[in-house]
Formats: structure tokens, sequence, C-alpha cells
């Protein structure tokens, strides 16, 4: 499995919108170099590996 991809393939994948990663971008919660990165194109790639950790950890504190 591929770790990072580009975003629009992220949002086809999971579901998640971009309104979503952009919140998630902007307000902190996911921290650029480790959920997601820009690179010199302005094309934004998504780490599959690090995202599922957070969604684990996200799901783990509400239970």
């Amino acid at each position: 499995m591929l770790k990072w991809v580009k975003a629009t393939r992220y949002f086809e994948l999971s579901g998640d919108t971009r309104s979503a990663f952009d919140h998630k971008r902007k307000r902190g919660i996911w921290r650029e170099e480790r959920e997601f990165r820009k690179a010199a194109d302005g094309v934004y790639w998504v780490n599959l590996e690090a995202v599922e950790l957070w969604a684990a950890k996200s799901l783990a504190s509400k239970g």
C-alpha cells in the first residue's frame, strides 16, 4: 500500500471532503509533514498511515 497519496485520491478512498481536510489542516488537527504535506507544485498529499493512526486514537479517546 502507498504511504502518501494525492489529496484528491484520499477524498475518493475515505469519503472525506475537501472542506473537512481544510478544517483539519487549518486548525492544526492534522500536522504538516505528519498527516499531510504540500508539494512544490501546490498539490496536497495525505499520509494514509498517519491518518489511520490519528483516526484510531480519535476513536479510542471517545470510547
